[in-house]
């Protein structure tokens, strides 16, 4: 891979100062503001990588399309894009796991089942913020807690403890969590939409290796979190922590060379 620019596309809060981060409402010093929906302010063929994580899920079809492309064009020959997003296939595949327990009669299946049911619709359907799957993260004794912290990773567990270090400080749960806004109103509803909070699409290896073809990728390859063609991957703690537990275990991660 040549030199030129390391692209972190919706960042969120996932850094490195090798990377220019973007997102499109900055969380932290030295993050800038980008809104992906828009063309990508870089010169064709300037990037020796871009990457984004658990952003195309958050765009309308066409829009990923056009995002997808404008990635292409911003990459050197041999550049590298990597993509992360929540693997359509195995969390359907963990929901029919579900079912099956439940079939068996397993203990705790009935619970299971329940998570796995929010975990495929949730993000798609939730018209307050956090919708149920925080309403579930946040519960005084977590239903089925092993399958969420396994399917979540650190994103759960961070929750978790954060959650109940804040409730030992002060004894009580935060009022946030029980008094979030609900959508009463199509209008309402539109607006909750319109914040990108919710999935407006879901991709497996198949649908999303389809979308980087459209796009004028050649192949493209299924990676793991620590495993990449982008050098020095795994040293920059993106897509797992430095003991090398994956951030977002759910994912796809998926990478195509310019």
């Amino acid at each position: 891979m040549n030199h030129g620019l390391l692209l972190n596309l919706g960042c969120g809060v996932r850094v490195h100062p090798a990377w220019r981060n973007f997102d499109l409402i900055p969380q932290l010093p030295g993050v800038i503001p980008l809104d992906i929906r828009a063309p990508l302010p870089f010169a064709s063929g300037s990037a020796a990588a871009v990457y984004h994580s658990h952003v195309l899920e958050h765009l309308d079809r066409p829009v990923a399309a056009r995002f997808v492309a404008e990635c292409r064009r911003v990459l050197q020959p041999g550049g590298v894009l990597r993509i992360a997003v929540p693997d359509l296939e195995g969390i359907c595949r963990s929901y029919l796991a579900a079912i099956a327990a439940v079939d068996e009669g397993r203990p705790g299946a009935i619970d299971e089942h329940a998570w796995a049911q929010i975990e495929l619709l949730d993000q798609c359907v939730r018209t307050v913020p956090g919708g149920e799957m925080l309403t579930w993260w946040a519960a005084d004794k977590v239903r089925a807690e092993a399958l969420v912290e396994r399917r979540m990773g650190r994103e759960f567990r961070d929750f978790r403890d954060g959650l109940e270090a804040q409730i030992r400080a002060t004894g009580k749960r935060p009022a946030w969590i029980d008094q979030r806004p609900t959508v009463n109103s199509p209008e309402g509803e539109t607006r909750f939409r319109m914040t990108g909070e919710i999935h407006r699409w879901m991709y497996d290896r198949i649908s999303l290796a389809e979308l980087l073809r459209q796009a004028g990728f050649g192949s493209s390859r299924v990676r793991g979190p620590l495993e990449s063609a982008i050098p020095g991957w795994a040293g920059y703690e993106l897509d797992a922590d430095a003991g090398g537990r994956p951030r977002k275990p759910d994912s796809l991660y998926i990478e195509a060379a310019a």
